[in-house]
């Protein structure tokens, strides 16, 4: 969008903004001077979907960030400001529609009036004679609405703006964005089918480079917890932005006990459990709560211990786990005198051990191996990924 309206000669972008984003782009240096432009709008769907109207919103949107000068009262509400803004671009009197405004349903009124449809177009069309030759609308986060606010958004652009001068560009998962539909119309609709009314040309992003991105993010660092986060990120196909606010939580929660050891006293086997269930058992935790709440709960509860197995079963960093949770009498391969245990038995230990579902006698101890848990040890772990706990540092 930025890119679209800097090399717009009309538009109202200061130059400065317009060297800074043009300077290191591939442009050739004699670039031929050219009569057609485009002017880019960015719509964010999820922000406006309290608004009545979608189409009106969206005509606010445009006169906000293209600085077109108007005339209306700070009090006035979106129907009011599409009013001023068809009056002083389309030259037609429509006084009418103004006073039918103030009426109690608005709504109602302003939809009897046979040339809002016309008077809408005329309002883009004006708009382009006078910023350029093509109005380029970015309509971001429309999978994130509320499904009746997503098919009316739909429906009025096809309605309204049908227009050879008017390039949508929506940017959505489209998997969500057919749940949305499905939720408003029913679980039979053909959402797929539905959406292609609307969408001329569908282009999907590459995948992104997550090396890249734990780069970005700092955690390619062979602590522990940065590689158990990577698992967890990987194994609930996490989405960029769910991944970064993943990690931040994760960070504000056990970032210095798990790189401050020494700061924090885990020398025996009861604080050694308590150092595993922050590197181990947090990540996971926080990682559900984003990607699935019900499963966060079984998992708690003590029903459930697939996330434990998803993360850890078949990968290294469960062997090693694992290996520090055997007995003296245990082993994972045949030994004189002692007990074959698999990987998911140990594991599956370790869960019961944490989220035990009922405490017998009066002190509850289980000791696995190098580690040693109690009945402090689930509440322990809630109030640390809750990021209320003393570890927790909101500043990293």
């Amino acid at each position: 969008m930025l890119l679209i309206n800097a090399k717009n000669p009309m538009s109202d972008m200061d130059d400065e903004k317009k060297a800074t984003i043009l300077y290191k782009l591939p442009f050739p240096k004699q670039e031929e001077v050219s009569e057609n432009y485009n002017v880019a709008v960015y719509y964010d769907a999820w922000e406006n979907d309290n608004d009545t109207d979608p189409i009106l919103s969206l005509v606010y949107e445009i006169v906000k960030q293209l600085g077109i000068n108007y005339v209306f009262d700070d009090n006035s509400n979106v129907f009011k400001l599409a009013g001023s803004v068809l009056e002083a671009f389309t030259g037609r009197n429509i006084n009418g529609i103004i006073e039918n405004l103030k009426s109690e349903n608005p709504l109602t009124k302003i939809k009897e009036e046979k040339n809002l449809h016309e008077n809408i177009k005329n309002f883009f069309a004006e708009l382009l004679v006078e910023r350029g030759n093509r109005l380029v609308v970015f309509i971001d986060e429309l999978d994130r609405c509320k499904p009746s606010y997503a098919v009316q958004l739909l429906e009025r652009i096809k309605h309204y703006l049908c227009d050879e001068r008017i390039t949508f560009v929506f940017s959505v998962n489209l998997g969500e964005l057919q749940h949305t539909i499905k939720h408003h119309y029913g679980s039979t609709f053909d959402a797929c089918r539905y959406l292609d009314r609307f969408f001329d040309m569908r282009i999907s992003l590459p995948p992104a480079d997550k090396t890249a991105f734990y780069r970005e993010m700092g955690m390619e660092t062979g602590y522990a917890l940065e590689r158990i986060c990577r698992k967890v990120i990987d194994t609930y196909n996490m989405e960029l932005r769910e991944a970064t606010r993943f990690y931040r939580q994760v960070k504000t929660a056990v970032f210095a006990p798990t790189h401050e050891s020494r700061k924090w006293n885990f020398s025996f086997s009861e604080g050694r459990g308590k150092q595993l269930l922050l590197m181990y058992v947090v990540p996971i935790l926080v990682g559900l709560k984003i990607v699935d709440i019900t499963l966060y709960n079984e998992f708690i509860c003590g029903r459930n211990s697939k996330p434990f197995m998803d993360i850890y079963k078949d990968s290294d960093k469960g062997e090693w786990l694992a290996a520090g949770l055997l007995n003296a009498n245990e082993s994972f391969k045949v030994e004189e005198g002692k007990t074959v245990v698999t990987i998911e038995q140990k594991i599956q230990q370790l869960y019961d051990a944490i989220f035990v579902t009922e405490y017998t006698g009066s002190v509850y101890h289980v000791t696995l191996g190098e580690y040693t848990f109690d009945d402090n040890s689930k509440h322990f772990l809630k109030s640390v990924e809750s990021m209320l706990s003393g570890y927790a540092d909101y500043e990293i």
